[in-house]
């Protein structure tokens, strides 16, 4: 991270109450930073002999030999990272138990062989243990986390009874804004599901969630606020208006409601119902989204289990892998993807705050931080909540990732050959700019009056030239608007992380956890944010992932929907 970046961060405000003395006692780093001026390159570093040493109290290699862990969500993004790092750094590990849904009429290990071996994820571990050594350690068990016991059938259940050490949980809906019903049912029921079947097989529980289940926040997120009862607008301690069995109630009953009075309208206008209505009911309490909310509720499920022993482990925005399996690996259009494929595109003006970082974490780091805090469960040396974020020791301030974006766009069309000459001297030049909400509505309306005076005069031009002669640009204009709509409702799911709230979630916790490991764990799962380059890891590592990975399947779908 550049001198100059960091001093520009320091000079905000949220920055300012982050390096100053002003921060209360308990916002204060618990360690010294290992950040050091190098006069040479003339930035900030962490010298390799400033890295902490082990204590040894936690052996990771120990607390995974011989044992059994049983995964949900293995299939996902983060989930395919995590198996293929499993099995690549503890090769100790006795059995691994992963659950894989059935997709009509394909068997869960079907799927497994035929669609998550075969992913680029898993490329190097095949190569060094080969498919049987795979098959050998892993036992596929076909099942749903939407079902009682999360599917897994009672023969099943009587001879994995007691041999299941831990349980991790990925599975879940990453959806921002969808359907109540579509988010309760993996994210709240499912944990219901869940916790049914750790109980029966006797195991501890590791559960993947979101550091977003803070809500609307500004500033340093703690990690050990309390779990049961929280609602981001919550008025301290006596405050006890959130109850997750009656806001469940409330949840079934909406959804009743909206089922009935809606009946003759049809399926889309239900699910539209439920969509506004889930987002309504969200922020009413403080939450950003749907997702937000049910994750929240799912995690409340798990504090108010009797006698569970539990980690929640809450990652930032998950961005693609700077090391494993290899550096830029993405998957799906999530997170910043749409973002980062927007500005290849040319979109030249970003509505962000200019004092705040963005929480961005690399996969493969939450894998490792995953790997850590299960090695901590196991060993009985837990804390209740990890959060697994950068901007604690690394920040990178929102308007240097615009300048990024800007960078990728600028060098894409001064290379591009194909596509309109003027349009691509106009990208390659013109810089990237930070704009304001109101700006940004204001652009907004003149774009679109400028198609509605466009779309009039082709209309007029219609009934004169003919729909033959005209109709082709009237198919263009309809393409155009679906794109700009595309780019509009994208970039106002993201407005909560780029300008409405400015996050920085501490990071204590996984510290702590990464201190106690033996010096030969950490040559294997390295907990190391602070190394992360940021303008090396967007321009160099994540834009060109994206590209690779992304920016193929999106065109497949812009092709499919009409785009």
């Amino acid at each position: 991270m550049s001198w100059a970046s960091r001093r520009r961060f320091r000079d905000t405000r949220l920055g300012k109450r982050w390096f100053t003395d002003e921060r209360s006692e308990s916002t204060l780093m618990p360690y010294r930073s290992p950040w050091r001026w190098n006069p040479i390159r003339g930035e900030y570093e962490v010298p390799e002999g400033n890295r902490l040493q082990g204590t040894g109290e936690i052996s990771a290699i120990d607390a995974y030999s011989n044992r059994t862990i049983f995964i949900l969500g293995a299939t996902g993004f983060v989930g395919k990272v995590l198996l293929a790092m499993i099995l690549d750094r503890f090769p100790e590990l006795k059995d691994l138990v992963v659950q894989v849904r059935r997709k009509r009429n394909v068997s869960g290990e079907q799927r497994f062989f035929s669609e998550v071996l075969p992913s680029p994820t898993l490329g190097p571990v095949v190569r060094r243990f080969g498919v049987e050594e795979i098959r050998r350690k892993v036992t596929i068990v076909e099942g749903d986390v939407n079902e009682r016991l999360c599917g897994v059938q009672p023969e099943l259940l009587g001879k994995l009874d007691g041999k299941v050490d831990v349980v991790l949980n990925l599975a879940g809906l990453v959806e921002f804004d969808p359907p109540l019903t579509d988010s309760l049912v993996p994210n709240v029921y499912g944990v219901q599901n869940l916790l049914e079947l750790v109980k029966r097989l006797g195991a501890k529980l590791i559960h993947i969630s979101t550091c977003y289940v803070a809500g609307k926040k500004n500033g340093r997120i703690p990690e050990d606020t309390p779990i049961l009862g929280y609602y981001p607008k919550r008025q301290g301690p006596d405050d006890h208006r959130f109850n997750v069995a009656e806001e469940l109630r409330w949840c079934e009953q909406f959804v009743e409601e909206c089922k009935y009075s809606l009946r003759d309208s049809g399926t889309r206008a239900i699910r539209e119902r439920l969509q506004t209505g889930g987002m309504e009911r969200a922020q009413s309490w403080g939450w950003i989204n749907t997702y937000t909310y049910t994750k929240s509720m799912g995690e409340q499920l798990i504090a108010g289990t009797p006698g569970l022993d539990f980690a929640i482990v809450r990652p930032a925005i998950v961005e693609s892998s700077m090391r494993f399996p290899f550096p830029g690996w993405n998957e799906g259009l999530t997170t910043s993807a749409p973002l980062v494929l927007m500005g290849g595109e040319g979109v030249k003006s970003w509505p962000v705050r200019r004092d705040g970082p963005l929480e961005i974490i690399p996969v493969d780091l939450v894998a490792m931080g995953i790997l850590i805090v299960t090695a901590a469960v196991l060993c009985g040396k837990n804390k209740q909540v990890y959060h697994l974020a950068t901007a604690d020791e690394n920040p990178v301030v929102l308007p240097r990732l615009v300048a990024f974006l800007g960078m990728n766009s600028r060098y894409k069309h001064k290379h591009k050959k194909t596509g309109n000459k003027l349009a691509n001297l106009w990208k390659a030049y013109v810089e990237t700019q930070v704009i304001t909400v109101e700006a940004l509505e204001a652009r907004r309306d003149r774009i679109h009056r400028g198609l509605d005076v466009i779309h009039g005069a082709l209309n007029f031009a219609k009934t004169i030239l003919g729909n033959g002669r005209v109709g082709p640009y009237l198919k263009s204009l309809r393409t155009t608007r679906r794109q700009i709509r595309q780019q509009e409702q994208t970039l106002d799911k993201f407005l909560p992380f780029m300008i409405h709230n400015s996050f920085v979630f501490e990071t204590r916790n996984i510290r702590k956890a990464v201190a106690m490991l033996t010096n030969n764990d950490r040559t294997r799962i390295a907990w190391d944010p602070e190394t992360i380059d940021w303008a090396d890891y967007w321009v160099n590592i994540h834009t060109k992932g994206i590209e690779k990975w992304i920016r193929p399947v999106f065109a497949t779908q812009r092709k499919t929907a009409g785009a």
